[in-house]
């Protein structure tokens, strides 16, 4: 579990974060297949729940923090063969029968296996032989390349599970949190905290979840979004679609941390200035929901934390960085929903709209 930042938008998601992380320990411990939950948590209070709700939390000095390091010392200390890792917030949605199965299929199988939530952007991964993991630790700055890299370079089977909000959804930005605030696979733990900690942003959400709604509507997507995702729009939906993707991969790939992450969308941004590229999408669209983060790698790195939540909230008077300051405020005088966050808001968060508006 991460920091929890100092800007209010951070806690919150923090918060959030928090209580998706509690839910996942009581579905792993209702499995009943005897397994350990260890937690890593920066927070002392976080650790402290972690603890009452039955997990094992580990201590952890390194400066500063490497993913790969860090899950391989755990790995070593503790004579790990099968693992299970799951990012605090990577699976607020999921059900017992989809873990129950993937923990199986693991348990029982031999040969170098691995379960993935997202092949190409891993949040959470069950796997054999973890020992390998070492190897490969200096590959892995994040968990988003686990996926990728026990494929692509250790010979792993790896099984992605079916796309859906269950295996999809996860917590990184705001929007994530508020887009799957309506679905009814929220734990206990997470719908407390939607009533104990409200936040400005739902407006936007319910708007675009009218948009989804009425046939005929226009709805923009921009971002990492995939062919899998347009599938399920015009499943779901009878609207029309515009898709812009790009740079699906670019974390997992490395392209990001190689600064070689190209965006059109960015460039046209650049060209035409925020106000009327915002002003441009309003008479092709009647909701946009815009992967940000694309725009951001472009420009050569991303704004701070604190800068990008609050953009994702359409807090402009908070946010440091001109850029994006500008690019708020563009948006923020929109005659339509705009949507922006990173990747889950075209794809965990978006199909987590999906499942809640079919359920209505």
């Amino acid at each position: 579990m991460p920091p929890h930042g100092p800007s209010p938008a951070e806690r919150w998601v923090a918060k959030g974060i928090l209580a998706a992380g509690l839910d996942l320990i009581e579905r792993i411990h209702d499995l009943d297949l005897g397994l350990t939950v260890y937690v890593l948590a920066a927070e002392e209070q976080d650790r402290v729940l972690a603890e009452e709700y039955g997990a094992i939390v580990l201590e952890d000095s390194q400066e500063p923090f490497h993913f790969g390091k860090a899950l391989t010392d755990f790995i070593l200390e503790w004579d790990v063969e099968r693992l299970a890792y799951f990012g605090s917030g990577s699976a607020p949605l999921i059900s017992n029968e989809i873990l129950q199965g993937a923990f199986l299929d693991v348990l029982q199988a031999k040969d170098p296996y691995a379960v993935v939530n997202n092949l190409h952007s891993t949040d959470w991964a069950i796997l054999t032989n973890a020992k390998y993991l070492e190897g490969i630790s200096d590959r892995l700055p994040s968990d988003n390349p686990i996926g990728w890299v026990l494929s692509n370079e250790c010979n792993f089977n790896v099984e992605a599970l079916p796309i859906s909000a269950a295996t999809r959804a996860d917590i990184d930005t705001p929007n994530d949190l508020i887009m799957m605030r309506g679905h009814p696979a929220i734990g206990l733990n997470l719908h407390e905290f939607y009533l104990k900690h409200p936040i400005s942003g739902f407006d936007r959400i319910r708007a675009t979840q009218t948009i989804l709604s009425t046939p005929a509507s226009h709805l923009t997507l921009i971002g990492r979004a995939s062919s899998h995702l347009w599938h399920e729009l015009e499943k779901r939906t009878q609207i029309w679609i515009r898709m812009f993707v790009e740079e699906r991969g670019m974390v997992a790939s490395g392209r990001m941390g190689r600064g070689e992450v190209k965006s059109l969308i960015a460039e046209i941004v650049d060209e035409w200035g925020p106000s009327e590229f915002i002003r441009y999408l309003g008479t092709i669209s009647d909701a946009v929901l815009w992967d940000t983060r694309v725009w951001m790698a472009h420009h050569g790195g991303w704004p701070s934390k604190a800068d990008r939540f609050a953009a994702d909230l359409g807090c402009a008077d908070d946010i440091v960085e001109p850029a994006l300051k500008e690019l708020t405020q563009a948006i923020n005088l929109a005659t339509i929903p705009i949507i922006t966050g990173g990747h889950g808001v075209v794809a965990g968060g978006l199909y987590a709209l999906l499942e809640t508006i079919s359920l209505e």
